[in-house]
Order: C-alpha cells, then structure tokens, then sequence
C-alpha cells in the first residue's frame, strides 16, 4: 500500500496541523491549495484557516505557536510584517524584504520564516504569458507583500519600478531598500501615473471588499497589464477589464508559489 492510500479519509489523530493567519480570513484559498499539495505529497497534513483580530494578535500567536501538532504558518494581510518578531531564524530573503508569509517549526522548536509571495507573483505573470524583464512597472502598496513584489521585481529585471503608498515615507525606504539590494534597476516613490507603464500592480488590500481602488484613473491604456494580488474579482480589475486590458488577479500568484512554500514549511527545503 503506497502512502496515498494510507492517508486518513480526512483528519485523525495523526494529522499534522498547518494554519494560515489574517484578518479577515475568508477570503484566502490556501486552505484548499495546500491541503492537496500535502495530500499529493503523501502527507498527513491539513491547512486551516485563523481569524486572528488585531487587538488579540500577540497572545494568539504565542497560543498557536505553542500547540504540539501545529507545525507551520502560512501568514496573509495584516501580519507580514508583524510576525517577524515571533521567528527566530529569518531567511536572507525575508530579512531583506522584513517581512515573511510561511513559518515552521524547527526540530528544537524554533520557527523559521521566508517570503515566497513575490517569487509567486513574477512566476504567476509568466506562466500567463507576461515576463517582468526589462518592463516599466507602477505598484500601490508598500507593505509586507508590496516589499515581497517590489523585491522580486527588481531581482527579475524590470526596467523602472514606481512605488506608490498613502505613507509615502514606507513608500520611499522600499524604493531605497529595492536599490540598495538590486543596484541594476530604477526604484522610487512615485505618485500613481500610468504614463510609460507597461505593468501596474495593485499590493494593497484595498478592493478586497468590492469597494475602491488603491490608486484611481480616468482611463487606462489597453497595452497596459494589470495585476491585483487579491484573490477574486476587485474594482480595479473590472475597470481594467472593461478597458480592454489583459488582467490577472492574485489566485494564479498563490498557485505559483505553493510548491515552494510547501516545501519550505514541511522542512524540505
């Protein structure tokens, strides 16, 4: 019998625990996704997601990360950057990014954390037949998965990244920490525009509930690509759509990224 068939139905007592936070939480899809990867990797494991408010954070997290059987968290908006102090052992990449989305549990029970959302996002734009190399990219967001995007970027070669946020400073320190890092590439805060874009990247939650978008034009070119790393349908994604651009939302950058974020929370990378 091989290790597939010798999974439970579902769960049993066995069943290592994989968790991912945010708030709010229905959204996500990583519950599915990853569970399949476990299950198709032979592992007796399930992703459940955890509403986990604002005001109740750190002593959610310190619950969590105490339970025996939870192995790993996978982190989603807000947290990316406020679980950095909870992870001991920082990966290069998380560390330049500050801040991280997969954490596991060491063997001597500490936890380890990387970032895998921008590496998902370039991969995702290319398995749907855009290559980053060489463009000229716009992004609203300067948080957690903006630093993670802006990162990856510049590592894949974009010509020229704008980086927009409502705190403008946040927006200038990751333009200066984009340069620092990847010398090759054009990075600094810009105000939106879309004038010479090839791609414009929504990295901010704003939208996710149906109303907004975080940086708001009259038209918008059709050559123009438009990424949104929420996952289902937003207002910028309609009026981009509408405008006759090619559009992609965040679901195919969480497919792109699972592989490698599985492998890193199972400890096998």
């Amino acid at each position: 019998m091989n290790a597939k068939s010798e999974l439970p139905a579902l769960v049993d007592g066995k069943t290592r625990l994989y968790g991912i936070i945010g708030h709010p939480i229905e959204q996500v899809k990583s519950p599915e996704l990853l569970t399949a990867n476990f299950r198709k990797r032979g592992r007796n494991a399930i992703m459940l997601p955890f509403h986990v408010l604002p005001d109740q954070f750190d002593e959610t997290m310190r619950g969590l990360m105490a339970m025996e059987n939870l192995d790993g968290i996978v982190v989603t908006v807000p947290y990316k950057l406020r679980l950095l102090p909870f992870i001991k052992n920082v990966m290069p990449s998380a560390k330049r990014i500050g801040a991280v989305n997969a954490t596991r549990r060491e063997k001597d029970g500490t936890w380890s954390g990387d970032m895998f959302d921008g590496q998902g996002m370039v991969l995702g734009l290319r398995n749907n037949g855009f290559d980053v190399k060489g463009k000229r990219v716009m992004m609203a967001g300067a948080g957690g998965v903006g630093s993670a995007i802006a990162d990856a970027l510049a590592a894949a070669g974009v010509k020229t990244l704008l980086i927009h946020d409502v705190d403008e400073k946040k927006a200038k320190d990751l333009a200066a920490n984009v340069t620092k890092h990847h010398s090759h590439g054009d990075a600094h805060f810009s105000k939106p525009t879309l004038e010479g874009i090839d791609l414009l990247v929504n990295a901010t939650a704003v939208g996710m509930d149906g109303n907004g978008m975080a940086a708001k034009f009259d038209k918008i070119n059709p050559k123009i690509f438009v990424f949104d790393v929420i996952t289902h349908e937003t207002p910028l994604l309609t009026f981009a759509r509408n405008s006759g651009c090619k559009v992609l939302g965040g679901l195919p950058m969480t497919q792109a990224q699972a592989d490698l974020l599985v492998s890193f929370i199972l400890g096998e990378a």
